[in-house]
């Protein structure tokens, strides 16, 4: 159901909207077309002004007056907009606007609720609505397709009206904000036939271990039924004495050739599944990296990383043995079967009774514990997660002291994942005993049916009904029986583990990066360094844009200060250009082609990065300056660090360039990471450099050596510098000044400087201001 079809006719009957048109714009996938605003004068003459396309926009607020839930409706064609609030007083109109009135619209996202804002062109605002944070992705969109509408422009696709409700299809539940797969509507089985299909490429191993599976399942079926010639045809009759060693000759030499058969396909079926868990893995972390950025903003990395270790272990534990034990058992159950049904049938009937029930409730069993199962994943996550938050921000929480906190949270969703635990074994514990009860059942039936017929022919003769070797071989197959049947019943266990495990890890797997790699690349081997931005929109969550209009040419070998409060825009600059993020409209060109048509790994060999965090891996400093270029050499690692200015601090070390940093570079101080960092980018040598920051972790004195060493590596480059020591700026070609998403001033630090009334002015102003209070 379209948008437009969600609003009652009495809404669009007020604003006097025909029904004619509506049932045909009702007929519209998405944003349909209501006719104009009707004209009062041509309608006060008796003349019905012609119906034309006109409506754009139709959405539901849930708040009212006051800010008390409630229904008010935002209807916008091309000509004005109604606020129409729809509640327990009736219907009526709030507010009109006529379009042409209307200079600019904002959607602002205040503490507990947004608010949808329009500005006169007589200077007046006017807020249309309000709407908590569920409605805002719509909202926001709407804002956007109102400052198309005043420039007489048609909304732009990208506008959208916001995201619905991400809800299952089939079952109508809500979806996880992470995931787009269901829990209860998941197909189980085609979730394992993917896993299975990981065995591809071992097809002649698997072929061998089903030969030796049967052939070992089974050899373990005849010493029974060597057994029972023993029973009939020696102890019995008292007779053949020969014949009892040849008999028991045959049951060892079976027991052990199974044995052996069992050892032979153990170790290959080890060999075979560890390699598809291998792929699997391997798979999950290929695509970790493949994917970007907009990913990892959306999830927990403690979450991420319990997908690649601990449900890669559960299928681990299901390849290696749940496999076979589900086939092991079902070719023992198939043979036993055969060979009771051989030697008395109707007895073998009433044994079978309780499997039609064992089968039917271990059905019921798997819908219980797939439900209890996927929760304990989840919980097993998001405690994961939280951990992983919590160690990696270890300083932080001491420094404030919320170790209490910390560990009353984490015992918050330790317990809830204890609860979730305790839940599910007491399923097993309750559930499994009683169908291990029903399925040996059929024992008491032998004993009573078998014993009662050995009774009646007391001669025991093979050819008048059951023997005592008969009986004796029924009971030694129906222990033999339970164990596979009672193991059967346990298989829910097995398969909803590997099933939620297998259906995380391929949800990894299938994620599409928000990034994607052009079909047919351009190839830049060599990039001048020319850099546009037209009409650049970003937007992280897609309520708010965080960059609105951004247009600039940048010539090669320029330098671009960026400057601006936090939160103005200039990091998503940076990241548009690197393309960790692609635009939602406009476009970002390098050498005058788009970088969404440039080959990814092309424009990542060709630009570097300083970030505003600088980080570091675990393992040297060597190792560290090297990791844009491993085969670097150890003359170019030290070059590269000079131009940093990080030897000398390097050499004072024990080990010098061989020193462990320590996790994140725990033991070096927040300048000395930082200078590695931009040694690392000096070592990339880019066509490009980016610098966020790069000096905002350094005291003055280095600073101004790192500013003498930048000063020699932007000769020849395009540098992208963010500062917010202004003074550090001074040399940049031109400087961008960024406010609230837009470019509002462009120009050399003396142009910007010299306007008394512009934004680097005020910025440049407050600066001193602050330093000379420091200096107090």
């Amino acid at each position: 159901m379209s948008l437009i079809e969600k609003c009652p006719p009495r809404i669009i009957d007020l604003v006097g909207w025909s029904n004619e048109s509506y049932d045909a714009a009702s007929r519209e996938p998405e944003v349909s077309s209501f006719p104009d605003n009707t004209n009062d004068e041509a309608r006060s003459a008796g003349v019905e002004p012609p119906v034309t396309p006109g409506p754009k926009i139709c959405l539901e607020s849930d708040l009212s007056d006051g800010d008390v839930y409630g229904s008010t409706w935002l209807l916008v064609d091309d000509q004005s907009l109604w606020v129409i609030s729809d509640n327990n007083d009736g219907v009526r109109i709030q507010k009109t606007v006529r379009i042409q009135d209307i200079d600019a619209s904002t959607f602002d996202v205040l503490t507990g609720c947004s608010s949808l804002v329009v500005r006169c062109k007589t200077g007046r605002q006017i807020e249309l609505l309000r709407c908590t944070a569920s409605r805002a992705a719509a909202f926001g969109g709407a804002s956007r397709a109102l400052e198309s509408l005043m420039k007489g422009e048609e909304p732009p696709a990208s506008a959208g009206f916001g995201v619905k409700r991400r809800i299952c299809p089939t079952c109508g539940d809500p979806l996880p904000e992470d995931s787009d797969v269901c829990a209860r509507c998941i197909d189980k089985r085609a979730v394992l036939i993917r896993l299975l299909a990981y065995g591809k490429p071992y097809k002649a191993s698997v072929i061998t271990i089903a030969v030796l599976m049967l052939a070992g399942t089974y050899g373990q079926l005849l010493p029974p039924i060597l057994q029972k010639n023993l029973t009939d045809n020696v102890l019995v009759p008292h007779k053949h004495a020969y014949m009892l060693y040849q008999i028991v000759g045959e049951v060892v030499f079976f027991n052990f050739l199974a044995v052996l058969l069992s050892i032979w396909r153990g170790r290959l079926a080890a060999y075979v599944s560890n390699h598809m868990v291998y792929s699997i893995r391997v798979s999950a972390y290929e695509k970790l990296q493949e994917l970007s950025l907009g990913y990892y903003d959306k999830r927990q990395v403690g979450s991420l990383m319990t997908r690649v270790t601990q449900d890669v272990n559960e299928l681990q534990q299901f390849l290696v043995d749940g496999i076979q034990f589900f086939l092991v058992n079902s070719l023992q159950i198939i043979g036993i079967v055969l060979i009771l049904f051989y030697f008395n049938p109707k007895l073998t009937l009433f044994v079978l009774i309780p499997v039609p029930v064992t089968i039917y409730l271990t059905r019921r069993v798997w819908k219980v514990l797939w439900g209890q199962l996927h929760r304990l994943f989840f919980l097993r996550s998001n405690l994961g997660g939280i951990l992983n938050s919590v160690l990696s921000g270890v300083r932080v929480v001491k420094a404030f002291g919320q170790e209490d906190r910390e560990t009353n949270r984490f015992k918050d969703k330790a317990f809830l994942l204890f609860n979730a635990g305790v839940t599910v074994e007491k399923s097993w514990a309750t559930y499994f005993p009683l169908l291990g009860f029903i399925t040996t059942f059929g024992v008491y039936i032998v004993w009573l049916g078998g014993g009662l017929q050995v009774v009646r022919n007391i001669t025991n003769d093979p050819h008048k009904g059951m023997t005592l070797g008969v009986l004796g071989l029924f009971l030694n197959l129906i222990f033999m029986l339970m164990g596979p049947m009672q193991g059967m019943t346990r298989i829910a266990d097995w398969l909803s583990r590997s099933a939620a495990s297998a259906e995380r890890v391929f949800e990894v797997i299938d994620a599409e990066p928000d990034v994607k790699r052009d079909p047919d690349p351009v190839i830049l081997n060599h990039i001048e360094g020319r850099v546009q931005l037209k009409g650049v929109r970003f937007s992280y969550d897609k309520n708010q844009n965080v960059l609105q209009g951004v247009s600039i040419d940048v010539e090669p070998g320029e330098m671009i200060g960026l400057v601006g409060h936090s939160g103005a825009g200039k990091t998503t600059v940076i990241n548009l250009i690197s393309r960790f993020y692609d635009v939602q409209e406009g476009s970002v060109l390098i050498d005058g082609v788009d970088v969404r048509k440039i080959d990814r790994d092309c424009l990542r060999r060709q630009i570097g990065v300083v970030l505003q965090e600088p980080f570091l891996f675990p393992g040297t400093v060597s190792e560290n300056i090297a990791y844009a270029r491993p085969s670097a050499s150890l003359p170019d690692i030290i070059r590269a660090a000079q131009a940093a200015n990080a030897h000398d601090f390097i050499m004072n070390f024990a080990d010098g360039y061989d020193t462990v940093v320590g996790e994140r570079g725990a033991r070096l101080s927040g300048g000395e990471r930082q200078r590695l960092s931009i040694a690392r980018a000096i070592l990339h040598d880019p066509r490009i450099l980016i610098l966020d920051e790069a000096t905002a972790s350094v005291d003055t004195e280095t600073e101004k050596q790192i500013q003498e060493a930048i000063g020699r590596l932007i000769h020849g480059r395009t540098t992208f510098a963010i500062a917010h020591r202004l003074s550090t700026l001074r040399n940049a070609s031109r400087l961008m000044v960024m406010e609230r998403g837009k470019l509002a001033e462009l120009g050399t630090h003396d142009e910007l400087l010299s306007n008394p009334q512009g934004i680097f002015r005020k910025l440049v102003d407050m600066q001193q201001e602050v330093n000379a209070l420091r200096e107090v």
